[in-house]
């Protein structure tokens, strides 16, 4: 299993969001599942970009 750091954006605030996977493929669909969810609830369009992995 692999920690990945994906680092997300609105207009005006930063976060990164530690996500565990087997492998970057499933990381990214779960990142892009997490920013779907989150842009609905805050009404405002999310983007992210891949920031770190480390192996456990």
């Amino acid at each position: 299993m692999t920690i990945y750091r994906f680092l997300f954006e609105t207009a005006t605030k930063k976060w990164v969001e530690i996500i565990k996977a087997p492998s970057m493929f499933e990381a990214a669909k779960q990142a892009k599942q997490l920013a779907s969810k989150r842009s609905k609830s805050m009404s405002t369009s999310i983007h992210f970009s891949f920031h770190h992995a480390a192996s456990l």
